[in-house]
Formats: structure tokens, C-alpha cells, sequence
């Protein structure tokens, strides 16, 4: 597994699989995945829009993929992510992300944090399948 993620927070805190830091909005990570999922055959085990956050509320990110290639493009992974990436295209749209005081971010930062531990937590149980976390 790795995580690809644009929350500091994250690459302070987890220690359990290699994390790919992107200095930039959430799009951008949204972009990341897609190369990966495009250029290294790999797959989603997070969904991108995880969370009860509006896509335009939050300013961090993070996503879980798998760090083995496939022999194909996973076409599921790659709509997943496309979908994502309009959804969130659709949110900013209507209404940007406000300017959020650091209090806030650091509130969002944790609250990515904690999907990912608990997504971590879940892929690593032996009984659980590593789809759709």
C-alpha cells in the first residue's frame, strides 16, 4: 500500500507504508492518482471522495492505492478517480474553498489523518479484502 496526499499531517504520523507527498491543492492529488493508476498499473483501495466532507470544504487529501502493478489499467480505479476529480471540479465551481484559519485546516488535517489510520487499520486485518476501503 501507499498513500498520496497533500496533508502534512499525514507524512508525520504514518509510518506503516510509503506516502507520496503532493505540494498542491486537492486536484492535483486527484492527478497523481491518475498517472499512477495510468502510467503503474495500480489500484485505488481508498475511495477519493471518502469522508462526509464536501469537496470544496476541505483543502487536504489523501487516497491509499496499492503499490504492486496490474497487468491492465484498472478501468474501475481510473473512472473512480475521474469521477472524483469532476465531482470536485463541480464543487469548486460553485463555490470555492474558503480561506480557513489555520485552526480549521489543522481540524481537516486530522480528520484526513483518521480516515487513513482507520482505512490502514482495515487492510491490514487478514480477513478483510483490500477492495473498496
Amino acid at each position: 500500500m501507499q498513500i498520496i496526499t497533500n496533508n502534512p499531517t499525514i507524512r508525520n504520523h504514518i509510518t506503516s507504508c510509503p506516502i507520496q507527498f503532493v505540494d498542491g491543492a486537492i486536484d492535483a492529488v486527484f492527478e497523481q492518482v491518475r498517472q499512477l493508476i495510468i502510467n503503474d498499473k495500480i489500484s485505488l483501495l481508498t475511495h477519493p471522495l471518502s469522508s462526509s466532507l464536501k469537496p470544496n470544504e476541505t483543502v487536504y487529501k489523501s487516497v491509499i492505492l496499492t503499490t504492486t502493478p496490474g497487468e491492465a489499467i484498472d478501468l474501475t480505479s481510473l473512472e473512480m478517480i475521474e469521477r472524483a476529480a469532476l465531482v470536485h471540479g463541480k464543487f469548486q465551481k460553485n463555490q470555492h474553498t474558503p480561506e480557513w484559519p489555520q485552526s480549521i485546516l489543522d481540524d481537516f488535517a486530522l480528520i484526513d489523518l483518521d480516515l487513513m489510520q482507520q482505512a490502514l487499520i482495515r487492510a491490514q486485518r487478514p480477513s478483510q479484502s483490500h477492495n473498496n476501503l
